[in-house]
């Protein structure tokens, strides 16, 4: 075994195709950390982005695009080995863990002897497997129509993930779901070991995306049991699973993971690319938000927020920083539309990507978060960092980073994040005051050197355990 290990990365829409939090955590230990790399990045069927330079010890990256295919009519297929592995899979819908397992590694390395899988997951003998193990779940037998549904977009999203990915050294996840089923593959397959990373709680984001949906109830019924299947699979069989967060940590062992196994590793930045922001504050009293405009970021509860403090502070200003990824422009039709029912054109300006991005936490006297789901949110350390105090949501690690820092609310709450905005926007000395604690506190935790060394002694264990193992030695 070389003595650089060869990590697969796992990754879905993030690294290294668009930017935003995981995607500068990835660059960060790819830089850094005494390793080789394969990433293995799972996109959608939109045009694959231009990939960015990258670090020299990534070796490969594979792109792994999902819903690709053409969905076939219904067809016969003869292939008794995918079919008992098929069975298997459909487990989930019992929550038979151990079955969905077993189905779901059946399937891939089915795929290598024989052909896709893809195909029989819309053939006659998966829709009667379909219907007869659903219909107990669901309370009667699902129609046609919801068959097609379900069975499509289980092709959709599988079909080109169930594929045992290159061999390496340790599998490493920077997700639950979707994006560690090949990282999970690649552990089973070659017996190495799993790190499941998680930057959010997955789960409770796919139920989130599930409910914006409005799928009919079935459709929803089958894939929240699929999703929480397939987490509580990852969260049991990894060898070690990370989070960002005590928040995190929680949810993780709430979901299967066992204590023991289970690890905190905040992210940290360096602050040296942060300079403190200036000390004098300049009117008008302003906050800004960084970040993707996502419907997970919360802007119209935002936008709401900023009306609500804007009735004792008419000259503040609200500055919202950062890009709208490909799919989101409906969302940013729907900000600008908020914007202008409430009055707010002249007072909330969206002035797309800044760079470097600490122009954008100079420019307020506080920093706004207003998500209802996230992990550990390097715009929260970013704002400490240069001496700006943040008013956040309580969401994942917010609560645990910005502490005394700044003000913590309910998500989704406009009068409460409203008011908190206004105490600081009408307080300078107290935006100073927090803005010092944050940053003394930035140096002292969240640093970019406590991760990397974190994840190398995590790479390190890992690798002295199969060393040790393979050569028949006690662990």
């Amino acid at each position: 075994m070389s003595p650089h290990p060869l990590v697969l990365l796992t990754t879905e829409g993030t690294y290294p195709l668009v930017p935003g939090g995981v995607t500068s955590w990835a660059q960060e230990l790819l830089e850094r950390l005494s390793a080789r790399f394969i990433v293995f990045a799972l996109w959608g069927p939109r045009r694959i982005p231009k990939i960015p330079p990258l670090p020299r010890n990534v070796e490969e990256v594979v792109v792994v695009q999902l819903f690709l295919q053409e969905n076939p009519p219904l067809t016969m297929v003869r292939q008794p080995l995918l079919l008992e592995k098929l069975e298997l899979f459909f487990g989930f819908l019992e929550g038979d863990i151990a079955s969905f397992g077993e189905g779901l590694y059946g399937l891939a390395k089915a795929a290598g002897r024989t052909s896709s899988p893809s195909s029989v997951f819309l053939s006659k003998e998966a829709d009667e497997i379909l219907q007869r193990r659903f219909a107990s779940i669901l309370g009667r037998t699902p129609v046609l129509a919801e068959r097609l549904l379900i069975l499509g977009q289980l092709r959709g999203m599988l079909a080109n993930l169930l594929r045992i990915p290159p061999a390496a050294d340790i599998a490493h996840t920077t997700v639950n779901g979707l994006g560690a089923i090949p990282a999970w593959l690649a552990s089973r397959h070659y017996q190495i070991p799993l790190v499941l990373t998680e930057h959010g709680v997955y789960l409770r984001e796919r139920y989130f995306a599930l409910f914006a949906l409005n799928l009919p109830p079935a459709l929803s019924l089958f894939f929240s049991l699929f999703f929480k299947t397939l987490a509580r699979l990852m969260y049991q069989e990894a060898s070690l699973c990370t989070s960002v967060s005590e928040f995190n940590r929680y949810w993780q062992v709430e979901l299967g993971a066992r204590p023991e196994k289970t690890l905190v590793i905040p992210n940290g930045i360096d602050p040296a690319r942060f300079p403190p922001a200036p000390q004098r504050l300049e009117d008008p009293p302003t906050a800004v938000w960084v970040g993707r405009i996502d419907p997970l970021k919360d802007l119209l509860t935002l936008v709401q927020a900023f009306a609500v403090a804007r009735r004792n502070l008419p000259h503040a200003r609200l500055r919202l920083f950062g890009p709208v990824p490909q799919g989101n422009e409906a969302y940013v039709r729907e900000v600008s539309k908020k914007i202008g029912e409430l009055g707010l054109e002249k007072t909330v300006t969206l002035e797309g990507p800044i760079s470097p991005v600490y122009r954008a936490y100079h420019a307020g006297w506080v920093t706004v978060l207003s998500s209802v789901s996230e992990g550990f949110p390097y715009v929260v350390l970013e704002s400490l960092a240069v001496g700006r105090p943040v008013v956040g949501t309580r969401t994942g690690a917010v609560s645990e980073v910005i502490a005394d820092s700044g003000r913590v609310v309910p998500p989704s709450n406009p009068e409460a994040l409203g008011e908190a905005l206004a105490e600081l926007l009408s307080d300078p000395e107290l935006c100073l005051e927090l803005g010092a604690l944050g940053r003394e506190r930035v140096i002292r935790k969240y640093t970019l050197e406590n991760m990397v060394a974190s994840y190398q002694k995590v790479y390190d264990m890992l690798i002295r355990g199969v060393r040790t193992a393979s050569a028949g030695e006690p662990t």
